[in-house]
């Protein structure tokens, strides 16, 4: 039986409802990334025709051109380095996301609730090369109409789930939570990276509901956050405070929002 929703609890003890993207818009959003990267090798192509490196010539009718093997061999290459690299690189830089699940509004996320590492970003994109078989991700499409989640081998295998991306509401935390830092002056003002709508949502949520935990349960969570996003944000500031800290870097996004 198919599910619709799938419920992920992140390492800070946080539970996440998402929608389960379907088979069709998983193949739209494919589509869409196919074209652009048929876009791409036949720009580059003749990019580099035009330089001289390869030669063709225009057959007396002028519409059908002999180009030589060396070209079509460099085409052939061109596309593969493409095909295997753009969804690698592209869910790297945006999380997750290729510019067709992006239009498609899907992202592919781990289902231990951990952020998407590049290993497994490789894992299931290396795996492409089966779902694709024998054509056009038929061996992929047909196990994800299958599996219960709409899963492909790659996702099965990586432990990953394509879901509909989330919009939360970015505002700041309800009145009755009190900042231990005040303004702008406790913020941080520059960051290397940002981070997306789910980690500010999953702050927002621990410093509305701290006031709910105990002192160590407070502490323990406080404590992994600010961890993780030193990581991910590349501060080098050492944590002195771990709510504090995670307040500042809070501010910090909100404040930048505003302006």
């Amino acid at each position: 039986m198919k599910k619709e929703s799938i419920e992920i609890e992140t390492p800070e003890k946080i539970i996440f409802t998402y929608n389960i993207s379907s088979t069709g818009t998983r193949i739209f959003a494919y589509t869409i990334d196919v074209i652009i990267q048929i876009v791409v090798v036949v720009l580059l192509i003749l990019l580099v025709s035009s330089t001289g490196l390869f030669s063709f010539s225009l057959s007396s009718d002028g519409f059908s051109r002999e180009l030589n093997g060396l070209l079509i061999a460099f085409a052939f290459l061109l596309y593969f380095f493409i095909q295997w690299g753009y969804f690698i690189v592209f869910e790297v830089i945006m999380e997750g996301q290729s510019p067709g699940k992006k239009i498609m509004k899907i992202r592919v996320i781990r289902t231990n609730g951990e952020p998407l590492d590049l290993p497994t970003i490789i894992l299931r994109n290396l795996l492409r090369a089966v779902d694709a078989f024998p054509f056009y991700h038929l061996v992929g499409g047909l196990v994800s109409i299958v599996d219960s989640r709409s899963r492909r081998i790659g996702d099965i295998v990586s432990d990953t789930i394509v879901v509909k991306e989330m919009i939360f509401n970015l505002k700041e935390p309800n009145s009755f939570t009190v900042f231990l830092t005040s303004g702008k002056e406790g913020a941080f003002s520059f960051f290397n990276k940002k981070l997306n709508e789910e980690d500010l949502y999953i702050l927002r949520r621990f410093l509305n509901e701290k006031g709910h935990l105990s002192k160590e349960k407070q502490d323990e969570i406080a404590l992994k956050l600010a961890q993780s996003i030193k990581k991910r944000l590349q501060i080098q500031e050492e944590i002195e405070n771990p709510l504090v800290f995670i307040e500042r870097v809070y501010r910090g996004h909100i404040d930048e929002n505003k302006e």
